[in-house]
């Protein structure tokens, strides 16, 4: 095989391992499954003994990992249980083939409205995988985003920390307005880097606000 991203077997040969990648996914999903339900009694004992000596960050920490476990658990065992009834259509669409209308024999209004929000078997099938392969990726993009909100509010809880702790504000009003104004200044461009990521580059479409957001990006 050509290791060439550029070349045409290449890209053959990811199109090939595209289609057949659900193997795969039911694999990792499966031991990931396994491998998460066993973890989740070592690591609350982790935690209860850190909480035994009094680890006030132990808390904080112990809560984004129940968050990422959850995310991770139902995710993937939803995943599983579409990949389940993709398999069971694929297998039944292999014995009956798609849906004959006429062979049904409805009446004209019934089969105008099956056609309408039935559609075709294949059709059904087609959008069943799309789902299963955009949730098994989402799974584990979640604990990325997880883990980035987290690092976010650390830095932050940090950053106020230090101000609280190092900087006399109430005698230095001055230190304290620029501290404060460059922290909120900081918080309105993660916001608005948020607002770009959730509407899926919203502010790079347009040419004139694009030129302004590209040096916050």
């Amino acid at each position: 095989m050509n290791n060439d991203y550029r070349s045409p077997s290449f890209k053959r040969w990811l199109d090939k391992l595209q289609q057949e990648s659900w193997q795969l996914e039911l694999i990792i999903s499966g031991f990931a499954i396994y491998a998460l339900i066993l973890a989740y009694e070592p690591l609350e004992l982790l935690y209860e003994t850190a909480k035994a000596s009094q680890i006030e960050a132990w808390r904080i920490i112990w809560s984004v990992v129940q968050v990422m476990w959850g995310i991770l658990i139902f995710n993937l065992v939803l995943h599983v249980i579409l990949r389940g009834l993709w398999i069971g259509a694929v297998g039944l669409r292999y014995v009956s083939g798609d849906i004959d209308y006429k062979a049904l024999n409805y009446s004209e209004k019934f089969t105008t409205y099956l056609k309408k929000n039935v559609g075709s078997f294949d059709k059904y099938i087609g959008q069943l995988e799309k789902y299963c392969s955009v949730l098994f990726a989402i799974s584990f993009l979640l604990i990325f985003y997880m883990l980035a909100l987290y690092i976010i509010m650390s830095l932050l809880a940090g950053i106020i920390i230090l101000i609280a702790t190092n900087f006399d504000i109430q005698h230095n009003i001055s230190v304290g307005i620029a501290l404060v104004s460059i922290l909120l200044i900081c918080c309105l461009l993660m916001l608005i880097v948020f607002i770009d990521f959730i509407g899926q580059g919203i502010l790079k479409k347009n040419k004139y606000i694009a030129k302004i957001y590209f040096p916050i990006y």
